[in-house]
C-alpha cells in the first residue's frame, strides 16, 4: 500500500495535482536546502579523491563512478522532495535511506580504492552526524550497527587497512590533510545545522503558546465587548467559592442589566445597541477596581465578581456604578441618550454552589426592577 500511495502522488505531480498549501511549501524547501547540502558534501568528496589520483593513491576510474553515484542520490532525492513525494513517507526527509545510499557508497569507494580506506571510514562519521538530525534513535543505532559489522567484517577477511592513508607523495599528504581538515568541517557544519534546527523548534514551540494562549484569551472573551464571558467567568467564580470554603474569605457578585435596552435597539437600531454595549463596558472597566472582574453574562445583562468584598462593601461598589451611568452622555450612541441601571447585589454563603449564589443574585436584580428600575437591591433583602 505504501508503494502504491508513492505511485499514485508520482501520477498525480505528473497530472499536475492541487499546489501545495504554503506551509507545505516552506517545509519542502527545508528538505531540499538539507539536500543540497549532502550534495555539496559529495563535492567536496570528489575534489579529494581528485587529489588523492593526482598523487597516484586513487584509480581515475573512482571518480566518475563516484560522481555518478553522487549524481543519482541527488537526482533521485531531490526529484522525490522537490514532487512532494517524499511527504506521503514517515519521515519526509527520507533520512535513512538518504544514509542508507551514502553509506552504500562509502564501503563501494573503499573496495574500489581501498587505499583510501581511512578516509571512506571518516565520511561516515559525517553521514551519521546527518542522520543523527532527523532519525529516531533506534534507527539511528540499527544503522550504526549495520555500518559497523560491515567494518569488522572487513578488516577480518580483507588485508585493507595497512595504514591509515597513503602518504607517499606530497599530492596524497595533501589529500589527507584536506580531507581529515573537511571531514571535521562538514561535522561541525551539521552540527551547527542542528542548533539552528533546534532553534527554529523552539521559535515553533514558542509561536505555537503564544496562538495557544490567544485561543483561549478569545474563547474566554466576549466578541463584541472585549468583557469575560461566562466560560471565562466561571472558573473565577469556582475559585472564590474554594477560598470562601477553605480561608472564610467573603466575596460578592453584582448582577447587572441595562433598563429598557430595547428600546434602544428599536429607536436607534441594533448597531446603535452594540455600540452602547462596548461604551458601557468601557465605562464600567475604567471604574471597577483591579481586583474586580467584569463579565456579559448574556444579551444586556453583565456580572461583577468582587473577591474580598462582603455585602455591605458591594453594595456600596454597586450604588456608584449605577449613579455613573446614570450620570454619563452617550453621544457615541445616540444624542440626548441617557441609561439607567438595575442591580442585583448577593454575596456567597458556604452552604450554597455556584448555581445557587448566581441565581441569589439574579433573584435580586428582579428585585431591583420591581422597585422600579435604577436601584440597587440585595439578595438578603429580597430573602427577606
Amino acid at each position: 500500500m505504501r508503494g502504491l500511495s508513492f505511485v499514485e502522488a508520482w501520477a498525480g505531480s505528473l497530472a499536475g495535482a492541487e499546489p501545495a498549501p504554503p506551509e507545505a511549501l516552506r517545509k519542502r524547501g527545508r528538505r531540499l536546502r538539507m539536500t543540497a547540502l549532502v550534495g555539496l558534501s559529495y563535492g567536496v568528496d570528489l575534489a579529494v579523491i581528485a587529489l588523492f589520483w593526482r598523487g597516484g593513491a586513487a584509480p581515475l576510474s573512482l571518480l566518475p563512478i563516484y560522481a555518478a553515484a553522487a549524481a543519482g542520490h541527488m537526482l533521485v532525492f531531490g526529484l522525490a522532495q522537490r514532487l512532494g513525494l517524499s511527504e506521503r513517507a514517515a519521515n519526509p526527509h527520507l533520512t535513512g535511506l538518504q544514509m542508507a545510499w551514502a553509506i552504500s557508497l562509502q564501503f563501494a569507494a573503499l573496495l574500489w580504492a581501498p587505499a583510501l580506506a581511512g578516509y571512506f571510514l571518516g565520511v561516515m562519521f559525517v553521514i551519521f552526524s546527518f542522520g543523527a538530525l532527523r532519525l529516531p534513535l533506534r534507527t539511528a543505532l540499527l544503522m550504526w550497527l549495520a555500518a559497523s559489522a560491515a567494518v569488522v567484517a572487513l578488516m577480518a577477511f580483507l588485508p585493507l587497512l595497512p595504514a591509515p592513508l597513503p602518504l607517499g607523495s606530497p599530492w596524497s599528504r595533501l589529500g589527507a590533510a584536506v580531507g581529515f581538515s573537511t571531514l571535521l568541517l562538514r561535522c561541525i557544519v551539521l552540527n551547527f545545522r542542528a542548533m539552528a534546527l533546534r532553534a527554529d523548534s523552539l521559535r515553533q514551540a514558542t509561536r505555537l503558546a503564544a496562538e495557544a494562549a490567544e485561543a483561549r484569551r478569545r474563547a474566554s472573551r466576549d466578541a463584541l465587548t472585549g468583557a469575560l464571558n461566562r466560560d471565562g467567568l466561571l472558573p473565577l467564580l469556582e475559585a472564590e467559592l474554594a477560598r470562601l470554603h477553605l480561608h472564610g474569605a467573603p466575596c460578592c457578585v453584582a448582577m447587572l442589566d441595562i433598563d429598557w435596552f430595547k428600546s434602544v435597539n428599536d429607536d436607534w437600531g441594533h448597531p446603535a445597541g452594540d455600540r452602547l454595549l462596548r461604551a458601557l463596558v468601557d465605562l464600567l472597566q475604567h471604574h471597577l477596581r483591579a481586583s474586580d472582574r467584569l463579565a456579559r453574562f448574556g444579551g444586556e445583562e453583565f456580572l461583577v465578581l468582587m473577591p474580598a468584598t462582603a455585602e455591605r462593601e458591594a453594595l456600596d461598589i454597586a450604588e456608584r456604578l449605577r449613579e455613573l451611568v446614570a450620570a454619563s452622555p452617550w453621544p457615541q450612541v445616540a444624542p440626548g441618550l441617557r441609561l439607567t441601571l438595575s442591580i442585583g447585589v448577593a454575596q456567597a454563603q458556604r452552604s450554597e454552589g455556584m448555581e445557587r449564589w448566581l441565581a441569589r443574585a439574579d433573584t435580586a436584580l428582579y428585585g431591583a426592577k420591581a422597585l422600579g428600575r435604577n436601584c440597587c437591591c440585595v439578595a438578603a433583602a429580597v430573602a427577606a
